[in-house]
């Protein structure tokens, strides 16, 4: 769905009063209306008009696994032009409803551990492609009296590499008129591109900002993480001291756990000093397991050790509870490479 701000501009030109888009953002965010034939508060000339020469979703689904216990719903999406990107409905306990969406089709990052990057990168997302994953779910939840609260960019790709759209979209999250989710609701995940960073830190410094970290060290940073050879860690903290001392935001470091990788307690004591003085929290993410890498996750007995050592140093640390395993729909899974049933 266009940006409100263009929407207007194209019914101008075409001589429709401006305030026609309004109640089209209205039916479509507010009221979940799925085609342009259901806004009935439209003359019946201009739903036609409309309905001909716009589209109210650029990704169609293809296939929507559901998990068992029903909190997390997986979709593939196809894109006007053939290519497929996968999102995530995920529905917590505590009622929040969260969204991972993504902004690559594949990834050029090639994490070791990674599903996605795996696939290989084929382009950027536009920020209609983006916020349009979101919309699908969010008209599945306005009919059960609900509505999404968070947006996570933790999808497919790495955000910093088309931020442009993806602050076009942080925007239409924002706006009252369409999601209307506040900034601090709002994800960015980025495995460390400091330009990036930088700019976020200026236009959009409320919102969270999430970095896959992965390792305390260069050395085993790079045999993980490529973007390591272009972003060393002295520069990324450095950048990462910089956002938290100008935003007074907390940032999160994700570490995912790889048996007998990065899992040993000499790494956590590393970790706890490469952190100290920060105001953040690390993500201790167990592995989840694909045919692609090879690598397998880290007992329950390790996590908990190397989360110990982080709680004695005085870092805040959570170990992540992962939803949508059974459907692949958890961190590192999505891959795009489904046959849509």
């Amino acid at each position: 769905m266009k940006s409100l701000s263009e929407l207007r501009i194209l019914f101008e030109a075409n001589g429709v009063p401006t305030y026609r888009a309004n109640q089209v953002y209205n039916a479509v965010y507010k009221e979940g209306k799925t085609d342009f034939s259901q806004i009935t508060v439209l003359p019946l000339n201009l739903r036609t008009e409309i309905q001909n020469n716009i589209k109210l979703f650029s990704v169609n689904e293809l296939y929507k696994p559901e998990s068992k216990n029903k909190d997390t719903q997986k979709v593939l999406f196809e894109l006007t032009d053939g290519e497929k990107i996968e999102a995530v409905l995920m529905r917590f306990k505590d009622g929040r409803n969260s969204v991972c969406v993504s902004c690559q089709v594949g990834c050029p990052m090639n994490c070791a551990f990674c599903a996605t990057g795996k696939s290989g990168y084929k382009r950027n997302l536009n920020y209609e492609e983006i916020t349009d994953q979101a919309l699908y779910f969010q008209q599945i939840l306005i009919k059960e009296g609900t509505r999404i609260d968070h947006i996570v960019f933790m999808g497919m790709g790495e955000p910093m590499l088309n931020y442009e759209e993806i602050l076009k979209a942080i925007k239409i999250f924002n706006d009252p008129a369409a999601f209307n989710i506040g900034f601090r609701h709002l994800t960015v995940s980025t495995s460390g591109i400091i330009p990036g960073i930088k700019k976020l830190i200026t236009d959009a410094p409320q919102v969270n900002l999430a970095i896959s970290l992965h390792a305390p060290n260069d050395k085993l940073r790079k045999k993980l993480m490529p973007v390591a050879e272009t972003y060393p860690l002295e520069e990324l903290m450095k950048i990462c001291r910089e956002y938290t001392e100008k935003t007074h935001r907390r940032i999160t470091y994700e570490y995912v756990m790889l048996n007998k990788i990065n899992d040993s307690d000499e790494l956590a004591g590393e970790l706890a000093t490469l952190l100290r003085g920060q105001l953040c929290h690390v993500n201790l993410i167990p592995f989840n397991e694909t045919n692609i890498s090879g690598m397998k996750t880290s007992l329950k007995n390790r996590i908990d050790s190397f989360a110990k050592i982080l709680e004695i140093n005085n870092i805040p640390v959570t170990i992540r509870v992962s939803l949508g395993k059974d459907i692949q729909a958890a961190c590192g899974q999505l891959a795009g490479n489904h046959k849509a049933k």
